[in-house]
């Protein structure tokens, strides 16, 4: 199993060049944040994610593409504010 620091980090960069912010909180929850370009507004945040059962490959990138396909629904096409870029 992965750390929390190397789980956060592997999360945060599937998302580049779209800012994104991981914490752990004491209950051993994911939190995910996603701000839009340069004005850092959040517009996408998503918590409770139990870092216990991110424990393989497939866990780790079923997580990442539940996250894009849900900033993709918050993200309107043309809009200009995100760049998904796939992996």
């Amino acid at each position: 199993m992965l750390s929390t620091l190397e789980l956060r980090h592997l999360v945060e960069q599937s998302f580049l060049p779209t800012r994104c912010k991981c914490t752990v909180d004491p209950a051993a929850a994911l939190t995910v944040r996603f701000y839009q370009g340069t004005s850092n507004q959040e517009v996408l945040t998503v918590t409770g994610i139990p870092v216990a059962q991110l424990n393989s490959n497939y866990a780790i990138t079923s997580l990442i593409a539940d996250l894009r396909s849900d900033l993709e629904r918050v993200t309107p096409p043309g809009s200009g504010g995100f760049v998904v870029s796939p992996r």
